[in-house]
């Protein structure tokens, strides 16, 4: 391996854990004094690095905010991807189809700050509207992924949408409330109250496993 080779890896790592700092001190700041009252030059000082190096990395605030927003969907959006086999078979399909809701609502709970920091003050319209797309987005993919194409009784981009929206309606109560109920009994709170209706959206009955009650 050459010295510039060896060299990639170090700057990747030192990229990532610059991006990471802002990402964390945006989100700290939001929680403390909301996202309108947060200033370029306070994430800077939050994070320890200069305003040079944020520009080299984000447009403005609202940039790093976005790309924090889909960085943390996507981290979630690959865990859940894990959690799937490649081929399911119909009896399976029910209990499949709900871990992703177990693993939202955990994934929350442990970054509690982070969701709150995402959907709280001026700044939560536009992660609200970037979280329900790409919310509406992956539900949009499982969806395909569980009907191997075949005919629904409305439009998948439809039943997704209204999934997403749902799901985190919910969440943000859930977050905003204190978390009242864990996230394991939030998970099967949520799927009794919507899985229903967007089975039969999809053209059949849900599952016993999309129901059940543990």
């Amino acid at each position: 391996m050459t010295e510039t080779q060896s060299a990639l890896p170090r700057q990747d790592r030192r990229i990532s854990r610059t991006r990471r700092q802002l990402r964390e001190a945006l989100m700290a700041l939001i929680l403390e004094k909301g996202y309108d009252a947060v200033t370029v030059e306070d994430i800077t000082a939050r994070a320890d690095v200069g305003r040079t190096t944020f520009y080299l990395h984000y447009r403005d605030k609202e940039h790093l905010f976005l790309e924090s927003i889909t960085q943390i969907a996507d981290e979630l959006a690959a865990q859940m991807v894990a959690l799937f086999p490649q081929a399911l078979s119909e009896d399976q399909m029910g209990d499949h189809a709900m871990r992703p809701i177990l693993l939202v609502f955990r994934h929350a709970a442990e970054n509690a700050d982070l969701y709150r920091a995402m959907m709280r003050g001026e700044g939560g319209l536009i992660a609200t509207n970037r979280l329900r797309e790409l919310t509406a987005g992956y539900a949009l993919q499982f969806m395909e992924l569980f009907l191997r194409g075949a005919r629904t009784a409305l439009p998948l981009e439809v039943v997704a949408s209204y999934f997403a929206a749902s799901l985190l309606g919910t969440l943000t109560w859930w977050l905003e409330a204190g978390m009242p109920y864990p996230p394991d009994e939030m998970a099967v709170m949520f799927r009794r109250l919507a899985m229903r209706g967007v089975w039969e959206a999809l053209g059949g009955a849900p599952p016993p496993s999309a129901l059940e009650t543990r």
